[in-house]
């Protein structure tokens, strides 16, 4: 009897103090993945962080071109990941799905340019999301984007959303979203001979967002056309027929010009 209580009790003793389940810290709980889903897709994105810092930073999301999330747009988050911001590269078009021709590329797209509240819905879930992140500082959110993402990008801001800013690179600038108020500043980077934001549209733009009281910036580089930030526009462009070029100087220009933006 006094050999099975002893055991009895080293039993409760091991399992009390010796094979209790640690809590896990809030660094082992942390996940820099944002995910929902909607209509039997999956939206998913990452937070990414510079490799040293301090402080809660600045967050930088970045919406993709009508191709999908393609490596070169993330090689984007790295560019901004290097200056310490931090970075978030959504999924518009879900299941991380990306095409290579214009057609499947204008399948995808053309859903948001008629509907405008696909893409306000989808980032601003992104962004409440995203402004969770304990690495975030949530009153320094930008939301940048190129070619489709740009407009995007615009029509976010033009929904009243409550963040630092928006930038669109060569994105169409021309909406049916309804706006009453813009909060963010806007910058507005495009080609001037880009025949798809034609003269017409940049003036109807900037007339736009004077009507609303816009904190708003235009920049126009001379002999830049559609998708100027692309290295790869140029070879794209020939294969396909389509008026898109790669431009270094403007390229470089509006990095320059985002950063700047940026650090207002």
């Amino acid at each position: 009897m006094r050999v099975t209580l002893g055991l009895l009790l080293l039993t409760l003793l091991t399992t009390s103090c010796g094979h209790v389940k640690k809590e896990k810290s809030a660094k082992e709980k942390y996940s820099p993945v944002i995910s929902f889903e909607q209509e039997e897709k999956k939206y998913e994105a990452r937070v990414q962080l510079p490799k040293e810092f301090k402080t809660k930073l600045p967050l930088v999301v970045i919406v993709h071109e009508w191709w999908g999330r393609t490596p070169y747009i993330l090689s984007r988050a790295e560019m901004l990941n290097k200056e310490g911001y931090a970075t978030l590269v959504v999924d518009l078009f879900g299941d991380n799905k990306t095409v290579e021709t214009p057609s499947e590329a204008q399948g995808l797209a053309t859903p948001f340019y008629q509907k405008p509240e696909l893409g306000i819905e989808k980032l601003s879930k992104y962004v409440e999301m995203a402004k969770k992140d304990p690495h975030v500082d949530a009153q320094k959110v930008f939301v940048i984007g190129y070619c489709f993402g740009g407009t995007q990008a615009l029509n976010y801001a033009r929904s009243g959303a409550d963040i630092k800013g928006v930038v669109s690179f060569h994105g169409g600038l021309t909406t049916t979203v309804d706006s009453k108020a813009i909060k963010a500043r806007v910058l507005a980077i495009n080609g001037l001979t880009d025949p798809m934001v034609p003269a017409k549209d940049r003036a109807a733009f900037e007339k736009e967002m004077k009507k609303l009281g816009a904190n708003y910036q235009v920049i126009n580089y001379k002999g830049a056309s559609h998708a100027f930030t692309n290295p790869k526009a140029t070879e794209v462009g020939k294969k396909f027929g389509i008026p898109i070029a790669y431009n270094k100087k403007a390229d470089e220009g509006s990095w320059t010009d985002l950063l700047n933006f940026l650090k207002k």
